[in-house]
Order: C-alpha cells, then sequence, then structure tokens
C-alpha cells in the first residue's frame, strides 16, 4: 500500500493564521503558521467531553549511549511545578491540580518514536488544558534539586521492571536483535545512564525537540472546529520555533546473517523461551499481517500454540507481542515453561508449529482474528480518548492518514499472505532466540 494517503486540496483554513494540509475521512489537519505547530482535529458531537492530546515527536530512539531513557525522564519531569506555577503559587504542579477539580482523565507515555500527554475533560475546560500544555512546552523546571527526587522514582521503576523475567528477557532480545539501531534498548533506559542523569542532560534534550514545530496537538471531541483552531493560536501561537534544527539519528542497522541467541540466567522458578522475528515498520500492511499471524498463533484458547503447548502441559502461558514503531521491529512469540520442560524442545515446537502452518489450518482463525480486529477499530473510534490514543500512533510513524485505512488493510489480508509472511519470518537470518533460564 502506498504511504501516501494525504488528501490535498485548496480548501481554506477557517481561522487566519492557519495553513489547511490534509483531510482523511473526518480527520484534518492544519498547520499553525507562526511556528509550525500542527493540529489534528476530529469532531464528536453531543458527547460533551474533549481529549486533547500532545505529541512530540521524540522518543528513546533519539538519545545517545550513555544518556538512554532521557525521554522517559523527561516525561516524569513535565508534571513538575513550571515557572508558570510557580508564580502562580501552585505548588503540585497545574496539571495535577486540574485533575483534582475536573476529574478529567490526564496521563503521559513515552515510546521509542514519541512521547505524548493527554488530557480528556468536559468541554468547557479546553482552555485551560491547552494553556498547561503550553505553559509545559517551555516552562519546565529542571535543576538538579527538582530532578534528584524523581531521578529515584524512575530508577525505582526500572528495578519493577528488571525484576521481571519476561521484561529483564526482553531487554536482553532487542539489543541482541538491534547491534546499532537505537531501537536496541528499551524506552525506560539502563540502570547505570538513569544514575548518572543530571540537570544540564536534561535541559538540552528539552530545549532540542520541545517545541511547537516537532509536535502534533490533537483536538477531538465535542467542540467545533472554528473555536478548537483559535483556543489552540492563543495558547500556543506566541511560542517560537528555535531556529535550530531538530536533532536526527540516521541510523542503518547491519544485515543480519545468521540466528542470534541470548539468555538470561536467575535465581528464578520462571523459564521463559522468546522467539522473536523483525518484522514490517508500523503502519504497513506486513503490521498488520504479523498482528494478525500474532493472533492466530497466541490469541487465546482456540490459537495454535495454545492447544499445542497450553492443552498438552507443556507451558503455563502463550503470549505474542508487537509495537508499532516506525521502522523495522521485533514482534515476538513469549512461552511460560512448565515444570520440567526443555528450552530447546519447546523452541522446536514453536517453530515447527509456525513453519508447518497451511491454508486448512489456519483459515478460520484467520477470519475470526479479523473480525476481531475490525470490530476493535470500530468500537475505537467512538470514544474522543480512543481515538487520540490510536491516532498518536500513527502520528508517531508519520502516516497518520493511514488511520482512516485501516479496515481496508485488513481485509486485505489473505490466509495466503499469512503463510507467505510466516515463512519468510521464521528464518535464522531473521530470528533472535532468547532463554530465560531459572535456576532455583
Amino acid at each position: 500500500m502506498s504511504k501516501k494517503l494525504t488528501r490535498k486540496t485548496t480548501k481554506q483554513s477557517p481561522v487566519p493564521g492557519y495553513s489547511f494540509v490534509s483531510k482523511a475521512d473526518e480527520v484534518s489537519e492544519y498547520l499553525l503558521k507562526s511556528n509550525g505547530l500542527r493540529v489534528l482535529y476530529v469532531n464528536r458531537p453531543d458527547t460533551g467531553v474533549v481529549t486533547t492530546n500532545i505529541t512530540y515527536l521524540v522518543g528513546a530512539r533519539d538519545e545517545e549511549r550513555g544518556e538512554t531513557g532521557l525521554a522517559h525522564m523527561l516525561e516524569h519531569m513535565l508534571f513538575k511545578p513550571t515557572t508558570f506555577d510557580m508564580k502562580a503559587g501552585i505548588k503540585s504542579g497545574r496539571g495535577m491540580q486540574f485533575e483534582r477539580e475536573t476529574g478529567c482523565i490526564l496521563n503521559a507515555n513515552t515510546w521509542k518514536d514519541r512521547t505524548t500527554y493527554y488530557f480528556s475533560y468536559p468541554a468547557k475546560y479546553l482552555k485551560d488544558a491547552l494553556q498547561i500544555e503550553a505553559e509545559r512546552m517551555v516552562g519546565v523546571v529542571l535543576t538538579d534539586k527538582v530532578l534528584t527526587p524523581e531521578q529515584g522514582n524512575v530508577l525505582s521503576e526500572f528495578d519493577m521492571y528488571n525484576g521481571d523475567p519476561h521484561s529483564a528477557l526482553s531487554v536482553q532480545m532487542q539489543s541482541t536483535a538491534f547491534l546499532s539501531h537505537p531501537y536496541g534498548h528499551e524506552t525506560i533506559g539502563y540502570r547505570e545512564d538513569i544514575e548518572d542523569y543530571n540537570a544540564e542532560k536534561l535541559e538540552r534534550f528539552y530545549r532540542n525537540y520541545y517545541r511547537p514545530d516537532n509536535a502534533i496537538m490533537m483536538v477531538i471531541g465535542d467542540v467545533d472546529l472554528k473555536t478548537a483552531l483559535i483556543a489552540v493560536k492563543k495558547q500556543f501561537g506566541h511560542i517560537k520555533a528555535p531556529a535550530i534544527p531538530i536533532p536526527r539519528f540516521s541510523i542503518r542497522e547491519p544485515k543480519q546473517e545468521g540466528l542470534r541467541r541470548v539468555s538470561v540466567e536467575r535465581p528464578s522458578a520462571t523459564n521463559i523461551v522468546s522467539i522473536g522475528f523483525k518484522a514490517s515498520a508500523f503502519p504497513l500492511e506486513g503490521w498488520y499481517t504479523t498482528s494478525v499471524l500474532l493472533d492466530i498463533l497466541t490469541g487465546g484458547p482456540e490459537s495454535v500454540l495454545h492447544k499445542l503447548l497450553i492443552d498438552t502441559g507443556k507451558a503455563s502461558s502463550v503470549e505474542g507481542s508487537i509495537e508499532p514503531s516506525s521502522e523495522v521491529n521485533l514482534p515476538s512469540i513469549n512461552v511460560t515453561l512448565a515444570p520440567n520442560q526443555s528450552h530447546s524442545e519447546i523452541e522446536k515446537l514453536v517453530i515447527s508449529a509456525v513453519t508447518s502452518l497451511t491454508s486448512n489450518s489456519v483459515s478460520d482463525l484467520v477470519k475470526k482474528s479479523k473480525i476481531r480486529m475490525l470490530t476493535d477499530e470500530l468500537f475505537g473510534k467512538a470514544n474522543s480518548l480512543h481515538i487520540a490514543q490510536e491516532l498518536t500512533e500513527y502520528v508517531s510513524a508519520g502516516e497518520w492518514e493511514t488511520y482512516t485505512q485501516t479496515p481496508i488493510i485488513l481485509k486485505s489480508i489473505s490466509t495466503k499472505k499469512i503463510l507467505d509472511h510466516a515463512a519468510k519470518s521464521f528464518t535464522s537470518t531473521n530470528m533472535t532466540i532468547g532463554y530465560f533460564i531459572g535456576k532455583e
């Protein structure tokens, strides 16, 4: 499928100061001329709710060696009081105060290609939510005094994830599969790097990437287009985009020339086999094909590997994992072994099952998987917060227009495409296999 689905027109913006960019189905994009901020708008009338979501095109992939996890650390700092909050005497930070006063839903998360922040609230609070985001774009306080306590919280978060066998193995799988590309490290970063953070590092990262020409503001819900654009312009229009270019890495991953293996050994009762395979970037058709493949293999009691491993008592769990990243990623099949099972035997069973798939054995599963995914797509478009969360992944991949094409892509995935994809993916020059070996 073509990666250019934008429908360019000569339509004018209803609010001066914007350029109309494109429209695909119910989603429209406008560009704030004064600083390059992009605005995506979706109308959901008669709900009384608005979701505003700002996505910065910066994530783990933008971090240099020795500074892994900076994007995630900075996300934490945006919930601290800004310079504007301090002047107003708001000690807890206005974002948290806004939550207490309005009952809104708020959160943020960092991923490999982006960092995103959202508020979902009664429509009358549009101005307040946008003001908070505008102030956080320029007014975050980054001093060692403010950083140190939150640094401790992130180290505790790291230890929590690192203590989980599945998470610990995933970290090693990624670093083994990607030798050069920054996808080789997890979003939270390495503990040693987190310990070495200082305010200067975060300040530099903040100034480089938290800027209007590197952000997309979504306004979704019960607000008309003109009101939405005026409100965004009032809060963000005065912010200047820095004259320096946005720093970007262009790294090509070396060709894989054989099967890669890694193991983690720890005192534990848990044993895991993880089989990773490189697959297409999101949101290409190959990414959705991989999603359907993983679902028929691991998605519930009727799936191929559930019947093969869980129903026979060889495994206690079977799960599939795939990430919506803008470049080649590492989906995986993760099997938690039952007691007294052999890692190597489970590995052989999984690979044999995948490479032995036939049209007769999986055609019904493919149909059910596609129907389930299409139903999820429909439900996801009914709620402003769900729309924002889904659109964020398309935005960070540089392909928001494909969001409107997802049902078409899913319907085009045939059983033959699934079988061809499995045969191509599970080869020695494409796989990374990991063992978590628990030693009691």
